[in-house]
């Protein structure tokens, strides 16, 4: 009897200590991926420079370009080979991380890419949340 005593007031002792949600304690940031599509061999510097405006998380992926032989010739372009960096960032952090993007772009003539951001509205869970806001 005296045991189940012990154990119910333990019980009562944990339940007290009630946890805040995430969102009322932490300000819930926008976040967004960065897709930019580079030329061969300019992926591991967009990679420094979107670390360096605060990205939580990047990965390049090989790409091939479509155009024709033909239509390249005609462009002008030698290589169709692409780097694709994928790129998650907050909102706050995109502006810069996109200055210094265009920076680089216009300092190095010879590279070519393109790039767009896309919104994340909805994550499933705030675990998920933390983990890529780097809570």
């Amino acid at each position: 009897m005296a045991v189940e005593k012990k154990l119910g007031q333990n019980k009562k002792a944990k339940t007290a200590v009630k946890k805040q949600p995430f969102d009322k304690t932490h300000e819930i940031k926008s976040l967004y991926v960065y897709i930019a599509v580079v030329d061969y061999g300019d992926g591991e510097e967009v990679v420094e420079i979107f670390k360096s405006a605060g990205s939580s998380l990047q990965f390049v992926q090989m790409g091939k370009g479509t155009a024709s032989r033909h239509v390249l010739e005609i462009m002008g372009i030698e290589d169709s080979r692409k780097e694709i960096v994928f790129s998650l960032i907050k909102g706050e952090d995109l502006q810069k991380a996109t200055t210094e993007l265009e920076a680089y772009y216009t300092a190095n003539k010879k590279s070519r890419g393109i790039g767009f951001s896309i919104a994340l509205i909805g994550l499933a869970g705030v675990k998920m949340y933390q983990f890529l806001a780097q809570f």
